[in-house]
């Protein structure tokens, strides 16, 4: 399998690669700055969709900010999520550890002393796992995300009702091909707290929640959501919005 260039000598982040069966090895040395995090995480996420794992040594690693240890994580998510995405860092020094902590990183991707212990882990669930899909507003896209998330529900194990998922994420997905009428983008994203459903589109318009009214043959979504989901909420991002959903399943 050809693995991807990395082979900018002018930039102050190298990335060693080798592969070996469908293992690719990463070593990277020198900074990471702000300028060599972008092609860091696509050098990743192209690594991740090639191979069945990816391991990272961070021992040569210079970090300038806590925050850019993030771009580790967003490769994995970029290149689809666990489990079609297995990534495992090597971090051997006490204080890296804490900093990918400390980012948030640790929870979204494994983290090992060595390489064996890495690729033991990659094959593992992280605490976070999430995955992205961008949509185009029609109608067949309302079954065809149903059915993806399903999927990647039972991939993760999900302890709770698949089912009221599906019913929000239709309802959501539907919401934004009807109304909205814009590209549009679906994550789920699953932790301790449960599934999160997130659809973010460019319309200004927030949705309606209408009072009840069980005559009614349409516009009973949100309804439906707020029965459904421990929280939700409208959020306005300026040239958009997100409309989420937090599926907490049940105890035991």
């Amino acid at each position: 399998m050809t693995v991807p260039e990395y082979s900018d000598r002018s930039s102050p982040l190298r990335a060693i690669t080798a592969a070996e069966g469908g293992t690719a090895r990463v070593h990277l040395v020198g900074r990471l700055v702000p300028e060599t995090a972008p092609d860091a995480a696509s050098h990743l996420a192209r690594l991740l969709q090639g191979f069945d794992r990816v391991v990272v040594d961070l021992d040569d690693l210079r970090v300038e900010r806590l925050s850019l240890l993030a771009v580790l994580a967003r490769a994995a998510r970029d290149a689809g999520g666990w489990p079609e995405a297995r990534l495992a860092l090597v971090a051997r020094d006490d204080q890296l550890r804490r900093m990918l902590r400390a980012a948030g990183v640790s929870d979204r991707v494994a983290v090992a002393h060595g390489v064996d212990l890495a690729l033991d882990r990659a094959e593992r669930r992280p605490a976070v796992v999430d995955a992205t899909w961008v949509l185009p507003p029609e109608r067949e896209v309302v079954g065809r995300a149903r059915r993806a998330v399903d999927r990647r529900l039972a991939a993760w194990a999900y302890p709770g009702d698949p089912e009221d998922v599906a019913l929000v994420v239709n309802e959501l997905v539907a919401n934004a091909v009807e109304h909205a009428g814009t590209p549009f983008t679906l994550t789920v994203t699953f932790d301790r707290r449960g599934v999160r459903i997130a659809v973010a589109d460019r319309s200004p318009l927030p949705p309606v929640l209408r009072p009840h009214d069980p005559g009614a043959a349409r516009g009973r979504g949100l309804q439906l959501v707020a029965s459904l989901a421990e929280e939700w909420a409208v959020v306005d991002r300026g040239e958009g919005k997100v409309v989420w959903a937090l599926m907490a399943p049940e105890p035991g």
